[in-house]
């Protein structure tokens, strides 16, 4: 290399150092002029999201824009899912619009920030808001309103009415994602007021279609066809399709639907079939009257139905269809379930208790009362089982022998079928009441009637208002009753016995205490249903039963019940 290259290198790398320095100085002195000209007043072209403020000081620039731009910010934001609604407020969820910052950002002021600079030399331009969101208070916000979009998933049902089926269906549940929520909001935030709420859905457990299914294949079966069971002989027993039905029960079990039949009602249906076709059923020892006192009734053995191979045939036969729906049922020798030995364990002795009461003269009490006297007669009642009046005297139709009478409608007496019958009831309470057997049910009237001691006395409804007693006792019961007529002039009488083996020396009722007497209106009626009646006093009253053995009260039962008053009524 010659000498004069090295003096041409050297002078380039001169020049060089020369143009950097230049440039260096150029834009020092363009980044002093942008900071020079940069001031209180925003740049000539600034404007934010479309609102011009250029050549505004801060303040202004600043009112410029909260006038044109706060109602947007402000504006709520509806999430909305289908005909549910949410609104969230901005203010109230964290979010706001930061002005000193957002006029910063357009010009305002001096700034060492080289955007700013920047912005200043080329004279302002479109800028965005600044703007300050606190994702927690938000977040809150949007959870607040996750209530709005919640609805639990409701499970399918099915029904079944004899042989009528009826599917439900599910429902599916829903709820609002809260996350997804939040971001949509936090988006549309001065873009949008209307949000499609993010909605995350949950199917029910037992859905529609496994109900219609379950409909079709399992429980339709049950009921399209009779079960036939064949007895031998040619003698079939036949279960319905709709008695199945209506002795199934439907329920769910591990996420499935289950059907089960009532098979100890089904075989006594089938038993109750069976036996005018031949299968006589055993007839149970007990004790019944004769010539007014208790005589043991032996048992019989009969034939009957195979408990076991019934259980185990006919719940899967219900489910099938044609020919398989018909069974080989075997027949078996059966014993009574009440034994004679067993029956002569519960002698029944005497006379455990006894009540009458008597009543005037109408023709509707003498027929009322002896049809239900009648029904109770002879009824046994073995250790351990419970009478129950209504059962025992059944539903008070005039089919079954019974008469229009007067009854307690509210505070009025109206004419209804087996009007009077609660007299009954209430001899058969007393009775069962001094016999010592064990208390289940019974109401007095909301009225109260002289000739009945207060408070040990009953109505009766049927379905609804019952008197029940328990034979609490190792030994059977058997109720007696019977009625003298009234005729006109004469009171009439109902009596109740019953008949068992002591198990307390002696029971009785104290005193019956009365107390808090108010008294009734005076009213006018008038129509053909008018029934005029004196007025009385309503009060409560206090007694026991009192359980004596060896001399002493063992055991002691309150009693209490509070009667309104009797209007006085007149009938025009």
């Amino acid at each position: 290399m010659t000498s004069t290259d090295v003096e041409r290198k050297g002078r380039g790398g001169r020049w060089a150092a020369l143009g950097l320095g230049s440039l260096a100085v150029l834009a020092a002195g363009v980044y002093g002029a942008g900071y020079a000209m940069a001031g209180d007043d925003l740049p000539r072209n600034a404007s934010v999201e479309g609102v011009s403020v250029g050549g505004q000081n801060a303040e202004q620039a600043t009112a410029t824009l909260k006038d044109a731009l706060q109602k947007r910010a402000d504006a709520p934001i509806t999430l909305a899912a289908g005909a549910k609604k949410a609104t969230i407020t901005p203010a109230q969820a964290g979010m706001r619009v930061d002005y000193a910052a957002t006029i910063e950002q357009a010009g305002a002021g001096k700034s060492l920030n080289p955007s700013h600079i920047w912005n200043v030399l080329r004279g302002g331009g479109e800028m965005k808001l600044v703007t300050d969101v606190d994702d927690k208070a938000l977040q809150a916000a949007v959870n607040a309103q996750a209530k709005t979009f919640a609805a639990k998933p409701v499970d399918a049902t099915v029904e079944m009415q004899r042989e009528k089926i009826t599917v439900t269906d599910g429902v599916t549940g829903t709820e609002l994602d809260l996350d997804a929520a939040t971001k949509a909001v936090k988006k549309a935030w001065l873009t949008s007021t209307t949000v499609e709420a993010p909605i995350t859905r949950a199917e029910p457990e037992l859905t529609t279609a496994e109900a219609k299914t379950f409909a079709e294949k399992d429980l339709k079966p049950r009921v399209s066809a009779p079960l036939l069971l064949d007895v031998g002989k040619d003698k079939k027993v036949e279960l319905t399709g709709p008695g199945i039905g209506e002795l199934t029960t439907i329920s769910t079990k591990d996420g499935n639907f289950v059907a089960t039949p009532n098979l100890d009602k089904l075989f006594k249906a089938a038993e109750r079939k069976a036996e005018p076709l031949g299968l006589k059923a055993p007839q149970d020892a007990k004790w019944q009257l004769s010539g007014g006192k208790p005589t043991l009734v032996p048992g019989k053995p009969g034939e009957g139905i195979d408990r076991k191979a019934f259980d185990k045939l006919v719940p899967p036969a219900m489910t099938k269809t044609g020919a398989e729906r018909t069974l080989k049922m075997p027949v078996t020798k059966k014993e009574p379930e009440h034994t004679t030995a067993a029956a002569q364990k519960a002698k029944v002795t005497k006379v455990t208790g006894e009540f009458t009461t008597t009543f005037p003269y109408a023709e509707y009490r003498n027929t009322n009362l002896s049809v239900a006297a009648a029904r109770v007669n002879n009824t046994y009642i073995a250790p351990g089982e419970t009478f129950s009046m209504n059962d025992t005297i059944g539903p008070r139709t005039a089919g079954s022998g019974f008469v229009d009478g007067w009854v307690i409608s509210g505070d009025h007496m109206v004419k209804e079928n087996a009007g009077g019958i609660s007299q009954s009831g209430t001899t058969v309470f007393n009775a069962l009441f001094f016999s010592g057997l064990e208390h289940v049910e019974h109401q007095p009237h909301t009225m109260y009637f002289d000739r009945y001691p207060a408070g040990r006395e009953a109505t009766l409804y049927y379905g609804s208002i019952d008197v029940k007693f328990k034979n609490d006792s190792p030994y059977g019961a058997i109720m007696q009753a019977y009625v003298n007529k009234a005729t006109p002039g004469n009171k009439g009488s109902i009596t109740v016995k019953v008949w068992s083996t002591p198990v307390y020396d002696k029971v009785e009722s104290t005193a019956l205490n009365k107390s808090n007497f108010t008294t009734g209106r005076k009213l006018e009626r008038s129509g053909d249903n008018c029934h005029a009646q004196a007025a009385s006093p309503g009060f409560t009253v206090n007694y026991s039963r009192l359980f004596y053995n060896g001399g002493s009260v063992v055991k002691r039962e309150p009693y209490s019940w509070t009667y309104s008053p009797t209007d006085e009524i007149t009938c025009k």
